[in-house]
């Protein structure tokens, strides 16, 4: 188990100040970008990570170089971590790959999990469980629980963009006794959010 989510999970401060940050880091970022722009998932990796360095200390913060093929996001506490984030009931990324023969070795016997996943599951103007951290072992049992063909899912054709954990498959791996997890409120309150194009201002004035 990952020793800096651990402290987050159990220490009730750290939850308290996580859960009443990241409802309002999430809703800057939504209100920044139009509906289903893909950089949105990318911003709210950034806020995490970004929190990941002021709780826990840059020091135990490692991001892997850009174009780098890995299926980890970041190296926390020398654990490495899967974040995913989405909104509602649905299943998440996996594998991106436009390549269907790919997809179904994967689904039939290649799909492995490698890493714990930290989840942020977002249900705007409701207050629920919301922040999981899912183990590797806890993704393991699900499987052989359920078997690879109803633990992932695809949209094979042209439009294919990869395998995803399927929603049900999701709604185990929550409620597995491994995974711990914390209730955010996402019903936010009238925020004075600084204006999307300051940090860009301020950079380029101090290079007058």
């Amino acid at each position: 188990m990952n020793r800096c989510l651990y402290d987050l999970f159990l220490i009730p401060e750290k939850r308290k100040h996580f859960a009443e940050g990241i409802s309002i880091a999430f809703d800057m970022v939504r209100r920044r970008m139009p509906p289903g722009n893909p950089a949105i998932g990318i911003l709210r990796e950034h806020v995490l990570i970004g929190f990941f360095k002021s709780e826990f200390g840059s020091e135990n913060v490692v991001v892997p170089e850009k174009g780098n093929q890995r299926s980890y996001d970041v190296i926390l506490c020398d654990g490495e971590l899967s974040i995913k984030t989405l909104t509602g009931d649905t299943g998440f990324k996996v594998l991106w790959t436009v390549d269907n023969e790919q997809v179904n070795n994967e689904i039939k016997t290649g799909y492995q999990p490698e890493h714990d996943i930290f989840l942020i599951n977002i249900f705007w103007d409701k207050c629920r469980d919301s922040v999981f951290y899912i183990p590797l072992s806890a993704q393991n049992d699900v499987i052989d629980h359920i078997g690879r063909q109803k633990y992932l899912t695809s949209a094979t054709g042209t439009n294919n963009r990869g395998i995803s954990i399927h929603k049900q498959a999701v709604k185990q791996l929550k409620k597995h006794s491994e995974t711990l997890s914390f209730a955010v409120d996402w019903r936010i309150k009238e925020v004075d959010y600084p204006d999307a194009w300051d940090e860009w201002i301020e950079f380029w004035s101090n290079r007058q």
